[in-house]
């Protein structure tokens, strides 16, 4: 760099020292060192090398195979919700043998859950 730097120095140095006007204008003298001096500084400085822009390739992507999960049965629990019933009860005696007339009862049956099979179509997995 330093190098460089100091060629350029020199170069404009001389062409401010043979560029100095004199009476004879446009001599044949100064053209040509003019243009060597134009041609030193061109070669000092040679042109930028060219830049080139490479792009990184771009990933392949294959999605995942799509998985077919096929038809099958299934055990599903499920809630059955319990029952309220009205239920006639004729008259009888009780274990003290006094006699209870005939009435309506209400009873309940309680909520259970049950497994029950259920048919699943075949379809393709989605993620």
């Amino acid at each position: 760099m330093w190098k460089k730097l100091a060629l350029m120095v020199l170069i404009l140095a001389l062409i401010f020292v043979f560029t100095i006007p004199s009476a004879e204008a446009g001599s044949m003298h100064h053209r040509v060192l003019k243009a060597l001096a134009l041609g030193g500084l061109l070669a000092a400085l040679p042109p930028p090398p060219p830049v080139f822009v490479t792009r990184a390739p771009e990933p392949y992507y294959y999605p995942p195979p799509r998985e077919y999960i096929p038809s099958h049965w299934e055990m599903t629990r499920e809630w059955v919700p319990g029952t309220w019933e009205r239920m006639w009860i004729s008259g009888r005696y009780d274990r003290w043998g006094r006699w209870v007339a005939g009435h309506y009862e209400n009873r309940q049956t309680p909520g259970y859950y049950a497994e029950r099979r259920v048919w699943i179509e075949g379809y393709y997995r989605s993620y």
